[in-house]
């Protein structure tokens, strides 16, 4: 497993939400675009949008009492939950126009979590029942809600979503224990863990097929992975890693994420080019570096602590 070049020069730019304490990115579209959560003073949750250009500002719909921005398409659409007046889940969507659409993902449910959204505007993500059993669901951008479950799992979870409609997500079966799905455009399941797994969570999905997330092994250590179209493996663990999360792929399959290696400098963002090579990175001055997605220009986004222990959003790129 490759490494960064010695004196490679790295591009960042930081971000913090006006108001905010705390910013954490959730997903970047292709022309740069980024939306996430930040905390204001009173700890109260927000949405955000930042252009690329640099522009931010907060996606709350009215009568919030706290918002997470999840996914953001290629027009600028943004997915997301909030919670209600009375404390109660709904998922939600923002035109890039500034009306707000809300929706449960079946009538009842009081918890409904909007996870992910692909480039064309199609939403996944999960509800609860009133026995507290997950399920999966995917909206359309008309509005169409399909509700959908593993067989014979006690929870499915839908996490991300590719531009071609394939879903991925974990399912729990009657064990307890996790596994991975992929669910096709038509609704046909195949189901995966990487070997020697006991635990399995995918994260990301691509338009070629690639899947990647993390497993347990036997001794509950957390590596990432990266799973082919061909259903063939590779681990990713990082130089040094004690635990991995590969949280995000790209079109043409560069995995970035973000590992630990027990040193002063607690974690540490990386980036997988297709090549294999690993290449780590750590904003100036931060003990602490996240990763959560990554753009078809293989712009990263995650946030860090340099600045007093406060977490400010990032974006990277380490393009000449």
């Amino acid at each position: 497993m490759g490494s960064a070049a010695a004196g490679q020069t790295f591009k960042y730019q930081s971000f913090v939400p006006a108001g905010a304490t705390q910013t954490i990115p959730s997903a970047i579209n292709a022309r740069g675009d980024v939306v996430g959560i930040y905390f204001d003073v009173k700890f109260v949750e927000h949405g955000y949008f930042r252009s690329a250009g640099g522009t931010v500002f907060a996606v709350d719909p009215a009568g919030t009492r706290g918002t997470v921005a999840t996914g953001i398409d290629g027009e600028g659409n943004i997915s997301g939950y909030y919670t209600d007046k009375d404390g109660f889940y709904r998922g939600f969507i923002r035109k890039s126009g500034g009306a707000y659409i809300t929706f449960d993902a079946v009538t009842g449910t009081t918890l409904t979590i909007a996870l992910a959204m692909n480039s064309t505007g199609n939403v996944v993500g999960l509800f609860f029942d009133p026995e507290g059993i997950e399920h999966a669901f995917l909206r359309a951008p008309a509005g169409t809600i399909t509700a959908f479950d593993v067989s014979g799992s006690i929870g499915t979870v839908a996490i991300a979503i590719s531009d071609g409609g394939q879903i991925v997500g974990d399912y729990t079966d009657s064990n307890e224990v996790e596994h991975g799905f992929l669910r096709g455009p038509k609704g046909a399941f195949r189901f995966f863990d990487p070997p020697g797994s006991t635990l399995t969570v995918p994260t990301a999905i691509n338009l070629p097929g690639q899947i990647v997330g993390y497993y347990l092994d036997a001794s509950s250590v957390q590596h990432g992975f990266l799973r082919n179209a061909d259903g063939t493996y590779v681990t990713i663990d990082p130089p040094g890693s004690t635990m991995t999360d590969v949280t995000s792929i790209s079109p043409d399959g560069e995995a970035a994420g973000y590992y630990q290696t027990g040193g002063t400098v607690e974690q540490h963002g990386f980036l997988r080019k297709t090549d294999g090579t690993i290449v780590s990175f750590d904003p100036p001055g931060s003990t602490q570096t996240s990763v959560f997605g990554i753009s078809g220009n293989h712009e990263v986004v995650g946030n860090e602590n340099s600045h007093g222990g406060v977490f400010r959003g990032f974006v990277f790129s380490d393009a000449p």
